[in-house]
């Protein structure tokens, strides 16, 4: 976590694991004193400000081949095969995932591995500020809806679809072998392990980089800027990933001049 000091106000920014095992709770102490000293929230986008039927209509849309195409035709025999072992045959049938975009496929697998790994969306740390700031009646804001989100994975992958699921797969290796290191530099506030670990399924990827990561940074660090020239300081919760790194999240608030301190 880190202290931003703007003209007004001050924000701390925490960076979230999206996805967690049972026994990460209670967070550090400065943790939630910090949380509690803010009357406003910044999350990355209201979940329960989707609307399900509108999200299954844009994945339909934006995640399946609506020409006949199959995924095993979209992408090299290297990149499916990778997939199709992750599948775990056997347990996972190929066949529901033929008719998805190398992107959506990306998505799916994600989410079926990391709850076979015993990683759930609701252990998340944001899930858990969201929960806790709805019930405390925060002041909240999001930097984005959970529809933006699908169009700009797709837009991410309109050039090279494929490399989205080669970078997935390979996110995926690295939280098989390294979740427990990764977890414990979260807890320990280890950010230079951090960024080791979190950038490693990155790298030979910098379109996906840009588009992912470095845009959306630049775009929330003006909004976070906005913020610290308002009355009340405001907690922010990101993913882990947006924090690190040259272009990342706390190096664009010191460009513009921001005093940034881990806490």
């Amino acid at each position: 976590m880190w202290m931003v000091t703007g003209p007004t106000s001050q924000a701390y920014i925490l960076g979230s694991l999206h996805v967690l095992r049972k026994g990460v709770y209670p967070l550090d102490d400065r943790i939630e004193r910090a949380y509690e000293s803010c009357p406003r929230v910044l999350l990355e986008a209201d979940p329960s400000g989707a609307d399900e039927e509108e999200l299954r209509k844009t994945m339909l849309r934006l995640g399946t081949f609506q020409d006949g195409t199959t995924l095993r035709e979209a992408v090299s025999p290297e990149t499916y095969a990778r997939f199709r072992e992750r599948t775990r045959p056997g347990e996972i049938g190929m066949e529901r995932f033929e008719k998805i975009r190398p992107w959506f496929a990306a998505f799916s697998i994600a989410t079926l591995e990391l709850k076979r790994l015993g990683f759930a969306a609701q252990l998340g740390v944001d899930a858990h500020f969201y929960k806790k700031a709805r019930e405390d009646r925060r002041q909240m804001y999001y930097l984005e809806t959970a529809g933006q989100q699908l169009e700009l994975l797709a837009d991410a992958a309109s050039r090279r679809e494929e490399d989205i699921l080669k970078q997935a797969l390979d996110e995926l290796d690295v939280v098989e072998r390294s979740s427990a290191d990764m977890i414990r530099a979260w807890k320990e506030g280890d950010a230079r392990r951090m960024e080791a670990l979190l950038t490693k399924s990155l790298k030979g990827f910098p379109e996906i980089e840009r588009k992912l990561f470095t845009e959306r940074n630049t775009a929330w660090a003006d909004r976070i800027g906005r913020l610290l020239s308002q009355e009340g300081d405001v907690f922010v919760v990101v993913g882990a990933g947006h924090l690190v790194g040259k272009n990342g999240l706390l190096s664009q608030l010191k460009a513009r001049g921001y005093t940034v301190v881990q806490q």
